[in-house]
């Protein structure tokens, strides 16, 4: 096993992870890099050993994917399409090093890198808050026998996890193992650019490079990108924000009076400094007529406006889309029980240049605490999956209670990491029982 690069993520709070990039055989990690869990793909219900699979070299070791799946620990395939299998045997362990596999089957159609990264770290996040898991390994799904691009899925892979470390979610390492040469000479010089880019993030973070200096930076690795490779849009939104209040804060410092907005027909004041955007993202400098709006998930709350949520939410109300009609109705008894609530719940359109993953962990983080409407129609949508888990994260890293569930509606197959929360029974959708939670949370807020 050799190790190629390796990306370190500063996190507030705990001590720094690391994103590996390997090359090597899943079933041979030396015990240098045991892993808790090893990640692997397959189509659902299918563990057929096909030639030059992850499941057919876990075959020629003995390890039965198919005999495996007959007794699953924890399954949630119709909710997240994954399953986690049993500790191996000790003597397995000990010849693999590694201790159990998470199964990524997921039983709908994906569409795009994003979506199909999100659902596979929805899968990872909702195990790793086992003091046990600390290390997870895995291939970069879906460039196999998907055949998806490399330098299309591994920048999405790193940005969804450099996110959720960063975020606080309790995983010391992520191995990413590459199998052939002809993987390594796509996926290395991605990874390397993707390094690159989180240390430049991490450079202005520390105040050691200028927002300008920044800016050069970022377009010099930009013109080296291979044709079609994807950016990591996250960490891209987070240098350009970082860029642009490092800008105000000059111009605050030295109390430069603009003068007035240029119009047609007059010269532009001198000394105007234009920022170029980042890719993906849209270009603030056009009128904001100009802009095309963002599709906002279906059941993504949105952001209200700066402005409004720099002072922080009261709560933050997570619910499935489909039960609209009842949170609409409970926010509104909320918010006439007290006109001073910050209620972040709203269903509008996410403001221009926003990514709404990291807005919505924003938020959280501002919310003293975090509704959660359960129900069959929560547990299915991969939207609340990911409020839910923002939720967790701030809940298991500042260990203060941050999440009271309500029980909506009776869900016979409620995840075992959402039914251990038990506050409130208001099933189904009962009027009068949602009534008491309002005047409580009224007296609580």
């Amino acid at each position: 096993m050799q190790q190629l690069d390796q990306i370190t993520v500063n996190r507030v709070g705990r001590s720094a992870a690391v994103i590996q990039l390997l090359q090597g055989s899943l079933t041979a990690l030396p015990a240098t890099h045991a892993a808790d869990i090893l990640v692997l793909s397959a189509y659902p219900g299918s563990y057929v050993p096909v030639p030059r699979s992850l499941i057919a070299a876990l075959y020629d070791v003995n390890i039965d994917v198919a005999e495996m799946a007959k007794h699953k620990e924890i399954d949630l395939r119709d909710q997240l399409g994954c399953w986690l299998s049993a500790p191996l045997s000790d003597e397995k362990q000990a010849q693999l090093n590694f201790k159990r596999i998470l199964c990524f089957e997921p039983h709908r159609t994906i569409a795009g890198c994003e979506t199909l990264v999100g659902n596979i770290f929805r899968c990872i996040n909702t195990f790793a808050f086992n003091e046990n898991i600390n290390v997870i390994a895995l291939p970069v799904l879906a460039s196999g026998r998907q055949k998806v691009p490399m330098e299309k899925m591994l920048p999405a892979i790193l940005d969804a996890g450099i996110f959720w470390l960063e975020s606080g979610l309790p995983l010391d390492a992520i191995k990413l193992v590459l199998y052939s040469d002809a993987q390594t000479e796509a996926a290395l010089p991605v990874f390397l650019r993707a390094r690159q880019q989180n240390e430049l993030k991490q450079s202005i973070k520390n105040g050691q490079v200028s927002g300008a200096d920044a800016l050069k930076l970022f377009e010099m690795e930009k013109s080296r990108q291979a044709p079609g490779e994807a950016i990591m849009p996250i960490v891209c939104a987070e240098i350009k924000k970082m860029v642009e209040q490092a800008a105000e804060k000059a111009i605050a410092e030295a109390e430069v009076v603009l003068p007035p907005l240029h119009t047609e027909g007059q010269q532009e004041f001198p000394g105007k400094q234009v920022y170029p955007h980042l890719p993906g993202e849209p270009n603030l400098q056009e009128p904001a007529t100009n802009r095309q709006p963002q599709e906002v998930p279906e059941g993504v709350s949105a952001i209200i406006p700066p402005a409004t949520s720099a002072t922080g939410y009261d709560c933050f109300v997570s619910y499935a889309h489909s039960h609209a009609a009842v949170i609409n109705s409970f926010v509104k008894k909320l918010e006439q029980g007290n006109k001073q609530l910050n209620v972040f719940y709203d269903k509008t359109s996410i403001p221009p240049g926003g990514l709404w993953i990291k807005q919505i962990s924003d938020a959280i983080q501002k919310s003293k605490k975090v509704l959660i409407f359960l129900s069959p129609d929560y547990s299915n949508s991969l939207v609340c999956w990911d409020e839910f888990q923002c939720a967790k994260l701030i809940e298991y890293n500042s260990k203060k209670q941050v999440i009271q569930t309500i029980y909506l509606y009776n869900d016979a197959a409620m995840p075992p990491i959402m039914g251990i929360y038990s506050w409130a029974d208001c099933r189904e959708a009962d009027e009068a029982k949602l009534d008491k939670i309002v005047t409580q949370l009224i007296a609580e807020l």
